[in-house]
């Protein structure tokens, strides 16, 4: 695998995944919790992604296969999923807006899933298979959720290094390419559809 191959694999995932976009919240959910408390919440809900994510990959395909859909029906509707997630993220501070009280119960949900993983990660794993095998996607989840663990560990030095516009201007660029990487999707599965037509 070369470099532009890596970066195919890796960015898609990362701006799907947008840690630095989930940070916020992340501190906004844990702000009443203690160090170790939020510790363990924080490696209950990468675990809980992993465990989640790398199942979806076999299974993912197996569910499109035995509902009888093709490639392309998922692209295109993946595709529409991402770009209202991508678009919802640029017009409204949704993940800002999803928190409330804090508790280690959390860390599975909504933290863990969707908010780390959901929609626009199952896409994009789905969408990827077209391309890597299950080994390498699944080491590339292994690793972004790696550094999502590393960004939420050192949340509060990232905080204030960035602050809460910082955050906010990279979760919208992160967003803006993940809508970029949405019609593209699109674009490929009704490209698909043409080329089943007599």
């Amino acid at each position: 695998m070369n470099f532009t191959d890596l970066l195919s694999l890796f960015l898609p995932l990362f701006v799907a995944m947008d840690p630095l976009g989930v940070l916020p919240a992340f501190i906004q959910m844990t702000s009443e919790l203690s160090k170790a408390r939020r510790q363990k919440m924080l490696n209950l809900s990468i675990l809980t992604a992993g465990i989640v994510g790398l199942l979806f990959i076999p299974l993912g395909p197996l569910v499109l296969g035995a509902l009888g859909l093709k490639t392309g029906d998922f692209q295109v509707a993946g595709g529409l999923l991402v770009l209202v997630v991508g678009l919802r993220d640029v017009v409204w501070d949704q993940k800002m807006m999803a928190m409330s009280e804090a508790s280690e119960a959390t860390g599975i949900v909504p933290f863990a899933i969707p908010l780390l993983v959901g929609p626009a990660v199952f896409a994009t794993l789905i969408l990827l298979r077209d391309r890597f095998s299950v080994l390498e996607i699944g080491a590339c989840l292994v690793l972004n959720l790696f550094l999502a663990w590393i960004i939420f560990l050192k949340s509060d030095s990232l905080m204030q290094w960035m602050g809460l516009t910082g955050t906010k201007v990279i979760s919208k660029l992160a967003a803006l390419l993940l809508a970029a990487y949405a019609v593209m999707m699109i674009r490929v599965g009704l490209a698909s559809f043409k080329q089943l037509l007599p």
